[in-house]
């Protein structure tokens, strides 16, 4: 009987992998954790007058981002609106506020522009920005990631081919009862 020599087995790198995938992904849930934890406690800033153009139902976004709350808008004739005349989204994971022309609101301010007051968190104290940083830092690995898992498992598929059928011309020791 022969015995054939196998390939070199990948299933580690694919365990290994799986490993490093559950601990990037533990890792960047903590570091937004802590990130998010402390985002009230920053001081803030205000903005004043921040022109926004053509402001519709569609929304326009403001320059600056980690958004605490919208003051004051007016239109481009200096009434201030009414806050039932716009709304305000303020993205949970950028801290970036859209402004909306809210429907139901008063039609003459629809599709004007506008200058808008409000307030954000300040964002470079150390306690907030080193998580943040590491987070993002993560968020670019996550690119590589995808690539690392298919070069993983088309490794471990090449590996399982190779353990089925060996490698020609290497015989292994024969094997007597």
């Amino acid at each position: 009987m022969n015995k054939r020599k196998t390939a070199i087995d990948l299933t580690d790198l694919a365990v290994g992998i799986m490993i490093l995938g559950v601990v990037v992904v533990i890792g960047s849930r903590i570091l937004l954790g802590m990130r998010d934890s402390r985002l009230t406690d920053l001081d803030t800033y205000s903005t004043a007058n921040e022109s926004l153009t053509t402001v519709t139902e569609t929304g326009e976004a403001l320059t600056n981002t980690w958004v605490s709350s919208v003051d004051s808008c007016v239109n481009d004739s200096g009434t201030l609106l009414n806050s039932a005349n716009y709304t305000v989204d303020i993205g949970a994971g950028n801290g970036i506020a859209t402004v909306s022309f809210a429907s139901g609101g008063t039609a003459d301010f629809n599709n004007t522009d506008w200058n808008c007051t409000y307030t954000t968190y300040n964002t470079s104290r150390a306690d907030w920005a080193l998580p943040n940083d590491a987070a993002i830092g993560i968020a670019e690995y996550g690119n590589w990631f995808d690539i690392i898992v298919i070069v993983g498992i088309a490794g471990v598929i090449l590996s399982l081919i190779f353990m089925a059928f060996g490698k020609p011309g290497n015989e292994g020791t024969a094997v007597s009862y």
